[in-house]
């Protein structure tokens, strides 16, 4: 059986920067991700927001408790906020080539939510490049990245973690890996909207799977720049760099309650749009992919033609809940689960509150993932390996539900696909833009009725096969999906990017983190700040 200090499953920037802390911490570390070695899971609709031209960093932070509807954790934010010049500045020592200005500083933009221009990016490649530069990182480090592993069960005993069970899509075979430490980091559950397997919400699966409770699922924000009837998520830099979002009328919608009420505002309207012509000639370089793709995937010609805008969700917020170090907390919230850690679209960190502002996504998967790195190493540090016959015992009950899934393959039932696509359109229809207790309960019994619903695929190979693996991702949504709209029945308050038409009015002193266990039930914890 292998064995490492730390595990990291995900493949995405948290994932990737979080072994790289780990490593640099002392730790021996891998990553597991179920897509390619290097994915971009939970991508970030923008740059990195930093305080680079402001006297301090009390700005960003108190646009980030506005934005997130003061449902932040405000220790969090302040610390967060503080560390966004150093990400940047080390991002730019590994190598990223920034937009830059006149005096060669980098060239920082306004976007939805920020009150100065907070941030930085590469133009339409930023997301790309920081996964670039930080896979780059780990090859330097020698940190193996393993590819089509599916992670199928966390082993937790009650002294914590003690390693995990994975299926090599590759081969078919069934692993026991051994642990110190584990870092969830994949992405969030957003495809239980967008019905289209990316963001299954693999790690927040594990933990409902292991009896933990997942906080804060009622909040999933939408990103205003996605174009209409083709998905196409537009980055937010474009905003900052000249581009317009018109009404229909032809005048400006407003936008300075962060890209949620963008988005909102964008769907209160009939036809809004998104006009490019204002970007600079210097400035056509930096969004050149973006102006390819419009032409190639649209038959839009962004240079005369504005772009009509359909805003889809793109990040969920809630997820496993973690302390300012990125261990994970167990659901009585007075105590952690030793060695487990969660980080990124996986995590729900208090950073982001009811809605994520501009910038915070990529800030929060950087820090998350460093926090979280150094926070496993040192638990290793501490810790001998252990639970070996736990590990064997979890080994062997996987090898037999793997052998009955494939043993009644071929029996009929209904497919992952189908599965998901009645969910996705749930979900999109009562737990959208504005949701009532009715629309809610009739998600709920959808749900339900869907969980019950007999499953099967036709694939008998265990060599890749897709087929079992969409199959227990969809299964792990469903649960997800339950879970978050038990929470949003629950918050009947409307805060942030959860909006109740039959309960409009947002009272602060209901500010509260939702607590969603494996069964459904809900809990409530009060602001720590």
């Amino acid at each position: 059986m292998e064995a490492w200090d730390v595990v990291v499953v995900g493949g995405g920037i948290a994932a990737l920067r979080a072994a790289i802390s780990a490593s640099d911490a002392g730790a021996s570390v891998t990553v597991l991700s179920a897509g390619a070695p290097t994915s971009l899971e939970g991508n970030p609709s923008c740059g990195l927001a930093a305080s680079l031209g402001e006297t301090d960093h009390t700005g960003h932070a108190a646009d980030t408790m506005r934005v997130g509807s003061e449902l932040c954790e405000s220790d969090v934010v302040t610390r967060v906020t503080a560390s966004a010049s150093n990400h940047l500045s080390e991002l730019e020592r590994w190598g990223l080539m920034l937009r830059r200005d006149g005096n060669g500083l980098p060239e920082l933009g306004l976007l939805p939510g920020q009150s100065t221009a907070r941030t930085a990016s590469t133009g339409d490649s930023t997301p790309r490049e920081v996964l670039a530069l930080l896979e780059e990182q780990c090859i330097k480090r020698r940190i193996p990245r393993r590819g089509d592993i599916e992670v199928l069960d966390l082993v937790l005993t009650e002294s914590g973690s003690r390693g995990l069970i994975a299926l090599d899509i590759q081969s078919g075979e069934v692993l026991g890996i051994q642990a110190k430490a584990i870092i969830l980091a994949s992405a969030g559950h957003e495809g239980a909207w967008n019905g289209d397997d990316v963001g299954m919400g693999t790690a927040a699966s594990l933990v409902l799977r292991s009896d933990l409770a997942l906080a804060d699922l009622e909040f999933a924000s939408l990103h205003p720049l996605t174009v209409a009837e083709v998905g196409l998520h537009l980055p937010l830099d474009l905003l900052g760099a000249g581009g317009v979002v018109n009404g229909p009328d032809g005048s400006p919608l407003a936008c300075d309650d962060g890209p949620d009420a963008l988005a909102r505002a964008i769907l209160s309207t009939d036809g809004a749009s998104l006009d490019l012509s204002g970007i600079s000639r210097a400035d056509h370089a930096w969004f050149a992919g973006v102006s390819t793709t419009l032409a190639s995937r649209c038959g839009i010609d962004a240079a005369t033609e504005c772009i009509p805008l359909m805003p889809t969700v793109d990040q969920t917020i809630g997820g496993i809940p973690t302390d300012a170090d990125g261990a994970v907390i167990n659901r009585d919230w007075n105590a952690l689960v030793p060695g487990l850690f969660a980080a990124g679209d996986a995590a729900c960190s208090g950073l982001h509150g009811a809605a994520a502002n501009s910038g915070d996504h990529m800030l929060g998967a950087l820090d998350g993932g460093a926090t979280s790195g150094t926070s496993a190493a040192a638990h290793a540090t501490s810790t001998r390996f252990s639970g070996s016959s736990a590990i064997s015992v979890a080994l062997s009950e996987a090898h037999h539900m793997h052998d009955r899934v494939l043993a009644a393959a071929g029996n009929g039932g209904t497919s992952a696909g189908a599965l998901l696509e009645s969910l996705s359109l749930t979900m999109r229809t009562h737990m959208g833009t504005e949701r009532d207790a009715a629309g809610l309960s009739a998600a709920a019994a959808a749900i339900t009725e869907l969980r019950s619903t007999e499953s099967n695929i036709h694939d008998t190979s265990p060599v890749m096969n897709m087929e079992l693996v969409s199959m227990r991702r969809t299964q792990g949504l469903l649960n997800i999906a339950e879970a978050a709209v038990a929470a949003a029945l629950a918050r009947e308050e409307s805060r942030g990017c959860h909006v109740r038409s039959d309960h409009p009015d947002t009272d602060a002193s209901q500010a509260h983190h939702s607590l969603v266990a494996g069964d459904g039930t809900v809990g409530a914890l009060a602001l720590r700040n």
